[in-house]
Parts: structure tokens; sequence; C-alpha cells
């Protein structure tokens, strides 16, 4: 199909050549032709007249003579100079004038100029990529076909090292035959390369799963550096909230656990996946009440619904990602909870409480929080230049409800 198309660009763009040369063609002989009788009516109307002015006696015979064959010779010159010239050897030099020569030539270079741009400015190694992707994609139970895609994704990794999906995929197939150090390795690499942030982030959370599995289920300095890295991207990346709750499960803090499972669960459609987070839940809640010996309400604590608006002045794109993050004063900088939405939500109503907490401290831990909400124009939790932000005095949540109203519109200098 792609050379078929190719092939049909090729002869439109020939007749777009040759067309307008056909039509300068004809049209030339028409101009021609339409020359050639008009000078003949003159010369016939010229005629007409010396004819009459000797009938009448105005004009002598020898005069008469004289100028019809002068109106003649000067017919003859017309027609002589509107015609195309031809000396020796014109029908070579006619063939390889320039007006003929150049589209000629034009012509004939379309095709290995077409070819060698395209090698050159085409994106054929891209779409060899996707293919290979797809491979990947389809071969998850099929060892010797991940064998057989290690192979030419490697061809394409040693030509371009800086192909960032190319050692995605690679670490795909690494994974599907059981080489998880080779695919941390490539899934690293693959991250370092990654500039788009919302597909940064799902490589770290990724990278970070296989590491947290290669270091024996624990959250090693290596794996808290990729965690760190991904929740600055997004806080609620699924594969880094898994982490957490599988860590905080083992460490028994089943708050912790309960916290994240339940962002997972929000984030997860319904269905088997849904309802194994919903056991783990329980479990986490059953094993809550047994070491405090009560049955606690794993969803009291402090609850700020924040009303959130746009500046009309301002006029973002609707998918700008927009971070509201409760933090603490004088704290560690981390959030104590976090909720990501777009500028097509707002205006909107959000509400955090401990269940959106991004890390081991909830908004319980603190005396005094506030508010900041942030459009982000890079998609990632870190505020930079040109971003808009607005936030809130600090102040005492009291473990009770409270309502808080925010307008983004300071841009950030």
């Amino acid at each position: 199909m792609f050379w078929f198309l190719a092939a049909a660009l090729v002869v439109l763009a020939i007749l777009f050549v040759l067309l307008p040369l056909w039509q300068f063609h004809r049209a030339g002989d028409s101009s021609r032709a339409r020359r050639e009788q008009a000078n003949l009516l003159i010369f016939q109307e010229r005629i007409a007249e010396l004819e009459a002015e000797r009938a009448a006696g105005i004009l002598e015979e020898e005069n008469f003579n004289a100028l019809k064959s002068e109106l003649q010779r000067s017919l003859l010159s017309d027609v002589e100079g509107a015609a195309p010239q031809k000396t020796e050897g014109a029908g070579t030099a006619s063939t390889l004038s320039p007006s003929r020569l150049i589209p000629l030539v034009m012509v004939l270079l379309i095709l290995p100029a077409s070819y060698f741009l395209y090698q050159q400015w085409g994106y054929q190694n891209e779409l060899a990529l996707a293919q290979l992707g797809e491979r990947t994609r389809e071969s998850a139970n099929n060892p010797q076909e991940a064998r057989d895609l290690i192979f030419a994704i490697g061809d394409i990794v040693q030509a371009e090292p800086d192909n960032a999906w190319a050692w995605y995929f690679l670490a795909q197939n690494l994974v599907n035959l059981g080489q998880f150090p080779e695919a941390a390795m490539s899934l690293e690499r693959s991250a370092s390369l990654i500039e788009q942030p919302q597909d940064k982030v799902v490589v770290l959370g990724q990278y970070a799963f296989l590491e947290y599995m290669l270091a024996e289920q624990q959250i090693t300095d290596k794996v808290q550096g990729i965690i760190n890295e991904a929740q600055l991207i997004d806080p609620n990346q699924l594969l880094i909230l898994q982490i957490l709750s599988m860590d905080a499960e083992q460490r028994q803090d089943y708050q912790a656990a309960i916290t994240y499972w339940r962002r997972v669960l929000q984030r997860t459609p319904p269905g088997p996946e849904a309802d194994m987070i919903q056991v783990r839940i329980a479990d986490a809640q059953q094993m809550l009440a047994t070491a405090n010996d009560n049955q606690i309400d794993v969803a009291s604590g402090p609850t700020i619904d924040v009303e959130l608006s746009l500046s009309p002045e301002l006029d973002l794109p609707a998918d700008t990602r927009v971070f509201v993050s409760a933090l603490e004063l004088n704290g560690r900088g981390q959030p104590l909870a976090a909720e990501v939405l777009t500028v097509g939500d707002l205006p909107t109503t959000i509400t955090l409480d401990n269940s959106d907490a991004v890390g081991p401290f909830n908004i319980s831990s603190a005396e005094m929080v506030y508010i900041v909400a942030t459009a982000s124009s890079s998609g990632t939790a870190n505020v930079q230049s040109g971003d808009y932000q607005t936030r809130t005095e600090a102040f005492a949540h009291i473990n009770s409800h409270a309502i808080i109203q925010l307008v983004i519109k300071d841009i950030v200098p």
C-alpha cells in the first residue's frame, strides 16, 4: 500500500510539471495562428483600399504596384517573424531548448530525488519500530518471537542509541524472557531519553516496579529515587502507588496501605483487578482493627473541599494539567495530599483528605497546612517559570471539615 501511494504521488507530481508545459505550448501555437489571421485580414483590407483609389483615379498604376509589393513584403515579414525559427539542426535545438529540457530533467529527477529525500528525512525507521512494538505486545507468551524481536530491536538500538522507544520495547521483550536485570537497565535508559512527561512517568513506574521486585520487594535507595522522580511528574502513577501499598503492608502499616490501595482503586476500572484491590483493602482494615482491638473508621480525619476555578483572564489549553496539593507549614515540602486534573475540568470542587496522601505522611500528621493549585505548562508537578499558581494562607484543620475557594490567576515569575 505504501509503495502504491508513493507511485500515485509521483504520477501526480509529473502531471503538475507536464500539464502546464503542454498548455503553454498549445497557447503559443494558438496565439501564433491568431496573429497570422489578423495580419492577413489587414493585408486584404489595405489591398481593397488601394484598388478603390486606383479605380477612382486617385492612384496611378505604377504607385499602386509599388504599394502592393510593399504590403506583400510586410505580410511575409510578419508571418516569418511569428513562425518558430528553424535553422540547420533545428529539430535537435528545439528538443534541447531550456524551455523543454528543464521540465524534462525535473520529471526524470522526481522519483530518485523523492526516494533520496525520504531516506534522509522520512519516518521509515519510526514506522518499522512501531511495527516491532505491535509485535512485542502480541508476543507476550511466545518466547521464540520475543528472542527474534530482541535481535531486531537490538539492531535499531546499535544504530540509534538515543532511540528511547527502541530501549523501551527491548525491555518489554527482555521481561517476556525473564531477563529482569537487563530489562531494568533498558527501562532506565528509556526513561532518561523520553522527554514527554506523560510517557516518561509510565516508563519510570515500570522501572521502579522492576527494581522493587529485583530488590526482593524492598524499597531501596535506588527504588525510592525512582519513585520520587515519578511522583514529581504524577503523584498518582498506578505502579508507584502499588509499590507503596505493598511496602506498607510488609511494614504492617495498614493505615498507609489502605490509603494507597484506595487511591489505586479510584483509578482502576471495574473488573477482576478492582475486586482484588477491594479484598486487599478489606484485609488491611481487618488487620488494622485487630491491631488496635477496635474497628477503625479509615475515612476519619480532616477533609478539605477546594472550590477551584480559573481566572477568566487566562486562556489555557483544556489539557493543561492542574496540580492541587495540601502542604505542611514549614514542613518537608512533600505534599501531604494531592489531586491531578486538567483545565478542562474547571470550575470544579475536589476533596482532599488522608486518602490522597502521596507519601508516608497525610493531612492528619500536620497541624497547620496550606493549599496550592498550579496550572503546569510542562505537565509536571515541578513548578516552573510561566506556570500559573495560587495558594491559601496557612490554617489549622483541627481534624474537621473545611471549605476553601481558589482561583488560579498569578503567573510564576
